[in-house]
């Protein structure tokens, strides 16, 4: 049997790998995943190591936090047909519960050292801004789907409105508040300008709030009462679907919110009912692009909640296995496998949880309520057995389902059967692995950040302190340093290096694919004889599939800008970094600020529909239809006329109007071709023009460090020949030393497992 261990550390995003007692080298497959966080390559796990093992039996050996592990299990159960027995050990790491009291703590602690430097407003600003960085679950459906009723479940409350029909005209963002009392709610326009804010804000003030023109955002502060954030500082945003939006922003953001690199969750909500009725193909395909980039963390960021389940007669023959199996299938015409889907009852779970908190229901919520035992003696709908969870999620949340109906708490069993608390599980594990171990790394490089860079003239002192001869030393590297500056050819030859860097090949070719997918995407055929129906249904078609078009390509060159321009400021840091410290081995020298500039894009107007169907519109005279025309000649008394035929049937003919479709489209699409060109041609001359401007940036830097260094050199030699004034720094600072020496133990200790 091989023995494989495995610790991963989630805070460091670090892996410590060996095989049969021996730590993985660099000819190993794995030793590129040491510093990728776990959920990247966990579904390669099986193939490489009975590939390296050559064994027919392997036992695993994990130690890291449950959630990891259940992660890691999760992915051994699933294998099937292997030749390889595998088995599974868990070694329990500390989980984050205690971290954040720690961190505080530490804090305090610092606040009380003897480095006023880590006293500074700047560093508290920080240390706050990482504790109290928020997280978004994003809430996107198309009509008619429930997503306003789901997100009222989650609530416990009737707070969004829900209508039949679309009605989600802004952009709700409702941040956790835990224990608040009621919500409160600001009311942004377009530009972010405050319309009006108020307090104790109810369904009725947000359905005005929706109604009212002026406003596309609404802030809303608020308890969402069944999602444990555990210091996530949760947001549950309610976007507009895609073909729904009061204005092209708010479809824009739907699609940055699902090509975000920060992977935020997006709740998906889907009718079971009524599958493949809107014009979702985009968007589903921007979903599945976006699944396809970070392994099993961009898988896990998306839920596909499969809404009005109960809709289908499970006593009869609709059978919820083959319903899913459906939508399963639907997704994956779109590029979308192996999907995390939660068959829900959002209605019921609403409706129970009003019902629990005691608030007033409707007749016909009352009707609702009292199918509840649909739920509870029907097996197929206990709804939590197919969520996409680790056993050990499902396992607990039948646990609190026995234990409600051993108490008789009818409603309660119901609402774990909806599936709906399967889905705050959901959002609940992801927060823990992802965005809470990310919090924590963050606040403890806010601290080491400071404490680096202090540590490095403390080690420089004591230097000086133990080998006097390195004063000395200090003073001659300090004299070349002067002379390499005075002679200039240093700085020269970075010049040269900045002036080289050229905008980056890659984008060139990434701007070519979108050219490429927007020829493909334009391709509007049609008839060159359409009745003036026909023509409007497609002319609708095609409008609403180049306004979703027009998002993901906004949203894509945005990101391709963004993208393309960082690489190269990243690139010009590196080279301007290393500069400087092998100049002067000393990172307390400070860059300017850099800013990458923005770029808008807009879709011009299109063409006006009607007016090229009106203009390519023809008559022609079409046969409709027979009249029998009598021979009123043919008489009895007219025997001459006997042979001849009682009478003939008369062509009918009308004016029917027809449209040419074939030149309507291509007059339409012509110049929707040409926006979306000028704005590729706009996205490169951005690049190029910031380019240019970056290096401009460094150049001046450049300049401006010289007289910073010139400046550092004085005061560093005259600390060096002041043999009093450098004892009584040493003095002081080793006992700083010692304070800081304690501190950065217990700084790192946070970060292990």
């Amino acid at each position: 049997m091989a023995n494989v261990s495995i610790k991963y550390n989630p805070y460091k995003v670090e892996s410590f790998i060996s095989l049969n007692g021996r730590e993985i080298t660099e000819d190993s497959k794995l030793h590129i995943y040491k510093n990728e966080r776990l959920q990247v390559w966990v579904e390669k796990l099986g193939p490489i190591l009975e590939d390296e093992c050559n064994d027919d039996a392997i036992h695993i050996t994990f130690h890291g936090t449950f959630l990891d592990y259940e992660d890691m299990k999760d992915y051994f159960s699933q294998i099937k047909h292997s030749v390889v027995t595998y088995t599974l050990e868990h070694i329990p790491a500390k989980e984050t519960d205690d971290k954040f009291r720690e961190l505080v703590l530490l804090f305090d602690e610092m606040q009380a050292g003897p480095f006023e430097d880590l006293k500074d407003a700047h560093i508290t600003e920080n240390f706050k801004k990482a504790l109290g960085s928020e997280f978004e679950v994003s809430v996107i459906a198309t009509m008619s789907s429930g997503k306003s009723t789901l997100i009222n479940a989650m609530l416990g409350r009737e707070f969004v409105p829900a209508k039949n029909e679309a009605c989600t005209a802004t952009i709700a963002r409702i941040r956790d508040q835990d224990g608040m009392d009621g919500y409160t709610a600001k009311c942004l326009d377009q530009n972010g300008d405050v319309v009006y804010e108020e307090q104790a804000v109810e369904l009725g003030d947000m359905k005005r709030f929706n109604e009212d023109e002026r406003i596309s955002y609404i802030e809303v502060n608020g308890d969402i009462p069944f999602i444990q954030t555990r210091n996530a500082n949760l947001i549950l945003v309610d976007t507009p679907g895609p073909n729904n939006s009061r204005n092209s922003d708010h479809r824009d953001h739907t699609y940055r919110i699902i090509k975000n690199a920060s992977k935020p969750m997006v709740l998906y909500v889907l009718n079971a009912t009524q599958l493949a009725t809107n014009d979702d193909s985009i968007l589903l395909g921007s979903v599945a692009e976006a699944m396809k980039v970070g392994g099993k963390q961009s898988k896990d960021r998306f839920l596909f909640a499969v809404n009005k389940i109960d809709e289908y007669d499970t006593e009869r023959a609709d059978s919820i296995d083959e319903a899913l199996g459906n939508i399963r299938h639907y997704l994956a015409q779109y590029g979308i496998e192996n999907p995390n889907v939660f068959p829900i009852s959002a209605e019921m779970a609403k409706v129970i949880r009003l019902h629990l908190s005691g608030q007033p229901l409707t007749r016909k919520q009352e009707k609702t309520l009292a199918e509840y035992d649909l739920f509870t003696d029907v097996p197929q709908m206990h709804l939590t057995k197919y969520a996409m969870l680790p056993e050990s999620a499902k396992v607990e949340l039948a646990e609190k389902a026995r234990l409600a109906k051993d108490e008789g708490d009818i409603y309660g069993e119901a609402l774990i059967h909806t599936g709906v608390p399967a889905i705050e599980e959901a959002i609940n594990e992801y927060l823990d692995k992802y965005a809470v171990t990310a919090k924590i790394k963050n606040a403890v490089d806010t601290f080491r950040k400071k404490i680096e860079e202090k540590q490095m003239m403390d080690l420089l002192l004591k230097e000086i302190e133990h080998n006097k001869g390195e004063r000395m030393r200090i003073t001659e590297r300090l004299q070349r340093v002067e002379a390499q500056l005075n002679e200039g050819k240093a700085t020269e030859r970075f010049k040269q290096k900045i002036q080289q860097l050229a905008y980056n090949k890659d984008m060139s070719d990434r701007i070519r694919k979108i050219r490429s997918r927007i020829d493909s995407m334009l391709q509007g055929k049609a008839s060159e004889k359409m009745t003036i129906v026909e023509m409007e249904q497609d002319m609708s078609k095609l409008i609403r599939k180049i306004d979703n078009l027009q998002s993901d390509v906004i949203t894509e060159l945005e990101k391709l800008v963004n993208e393309g321009l960082r690489s190269e400021a990243e690139q010009l840091l590196v080279e301007y970094s290393g500069y400087i410290q092998g100049l002067m081995q000393d990172k307390a020298v400070k860059l300017g600020k850099l800013e990458v500039g923005s770029e808008m894009f807009l879709l011009g107007e299109m063409p006006d529909a009607s007016e090229l169907i009106e203009r390519h519109k023809r008559t022609e005279q079409e046969k409709v239809g027979e009249k029998w025309v009598e021979n009123e000649g043919k008489r009895w008394y007219k025997p001459w006329t006997w042979p001849q035929k009682k009478g003939y049937y008369r062509e009918i003919f009308e004016d029917r109007e027809y449209v040419d479709g074939s030149k309507v489209f291509e007059e339409f699409l012509k110049p929707v071709r040409g926006s979306f060109y000028e704005n590729i041609q706009k996205a490169n001359d951005h690049m190029q023009v910031e380019s240019e401007r970056l290096k401009a940036f460094f150049l001046k830097e450049l300049d401006k460090l010289e007289s910073v260094i010139r400046q550092k050199v004085k005061e560093l030699k005259e600390l060096a020949g002041n043999n009093n004034q450098l004892e009584e720094r040493i003095r002081n600072d080793r006992q700083k030393m010692d304070w800081l020496h304690a501190f950065q133990m217990k700084l790192d200790a946070i970060l292990e497992i």
